[in-house]
Parts: C-alpha cells; sequence; structure tokens
C-alpha cells in the first residue's frame, strides 16, 4: 500500500515517483473516493470554480499497487 501524503482534512494524495498527475483522495474510514484528478484539479474544485476549459478526466491510478 503506497503512503498518503495529508493534503487538507481527510483529502490525501498517494506518494509516489514524478512529481504530478497523482488524484486527490478522499480518505475516510473505508469509504474512499477522489476529489481531483491532481492537485491544481483539487484545489479548483474544493476552493474555487474551476477554470474555463478544465477537463473532468477520470483520475488514473498512480500507484503500482493499485493498477494490478
Amino acid at each position: 500500500m503506497p503512503t498518503l501524503v495529508p493534503v487538507y482534512g481527510h483529502r490525501y494524495l498517494p506518494a509516489g515517483a514524478g512529481g504530478h498527475g497523482h488524484p486527490v483522495l478522499s480518505v475516510y474510514q473505508t469509504d474512499i473516493i477522489y476529489y481531483g484528478v491532481d492537485l491544481l484539479d483539487y484545489l479548483h474544485r474544493e476552493f474555487g470554480t474551476a477554470p474555463a476549459g478544465s477537463s473532468a478526466d477520470d483520475p488514473q491510478a498512480t500507484a503500482p499497487f493499485w493498477r494490478d
């Protein structure tokens, strides 16, 4: 299981290789959902409006354990 890096409240980024492209996850007990396809997308969704032309792509698994 990859290490989760706290972002805000119970929002986390999975730690891993590369500095971008990791989805922001909400982890509360056994409930895990994504809140943004990456950190910038999450910040726009959580604290303001998404910029024009932003995509609503599904997040990609960035931890090898989750891709298996």
